[in-house]
């Protein structure tokens, strides 16, 4: 028995075409195109990068304030949690709904994102998932950290890092915790 793909069983001449057309394709992408950087010119962003030791000890409970760029919001308990892009998390007493009360903000840095369940607030600490202990605010405490498990936080106007700023062209042990306009 003699097995030949579907595919191949299409006319002579067709299946030509079809190869030289595929072979015109692949041979018009040269090296120079696949190993050029991305053209980064037109992001209106530059990053901030924080040394990686200075980012494990980053995350600290400091007095209020201001909200300047409000990311999602939520509810742990009589709290109020509000998450501000890049920076961290605003922490207030809703004992008195009429009434909130600023209590705080848990500086974060390149925090985006973050959940709560039973006393832990999980967030991005930039790259790294760190776990925080809210069971006795004002007070914190750092209960884990995993680090490398997020990617590195991409130019907001790109969706990617720019060639310029990836690992490898920056300083040694240094990561993105922030983007702000040049």
């Amino acid at each position: 028995m003699n097995f030949r793909p579907d595919f191949l069983n299409i006319g002579n001449t067709t299946a030509k075409g079809l190869l030289l057309s595929l072979s015109i394709i692949l041979l018009s992408c040269s090296d120079a195109d696949i190993d050029e950087p991305f053209d980064s010119s037109g992001s209106a962003y530059e990053p901030i990068i924080m040394e990686r030791s200075n980012l494990e000890t980053s995350i600290d409970f400091i007095d209020n304030r201001a909200l300047e760029s409000a990311g999602k919001i939520y509810s742990y308990g009589k709290y109020i949690l509000i998450n501000e892009k890049y920076e961290g998390v605003h922490v207030y007493d809703n004992a008195d709904p009429r009434n909130p009360v600023k209590t705080g903000f848990i500086k974060i840095p390149g925090c985006i994102d973050m959940a709560v369940k039973e006393g832990i607030l999980y967030v991005d600490n930039a790259v790294d998932l760190v776990a925080i202990d809210i069971n006795n605010l004002p007070e914190i405490s750092l209960e884990k950290r995993i680090k490398g498990i997020f990617p590195e936080l991409a130019a907001p106007d790109l969706g990617y890092v720019p060639f310029q700023y990836i690992e490898e062209n920056r300083p040694d042990n240094t990561v993105i915790v922030k983007w702000v306009l040049k």
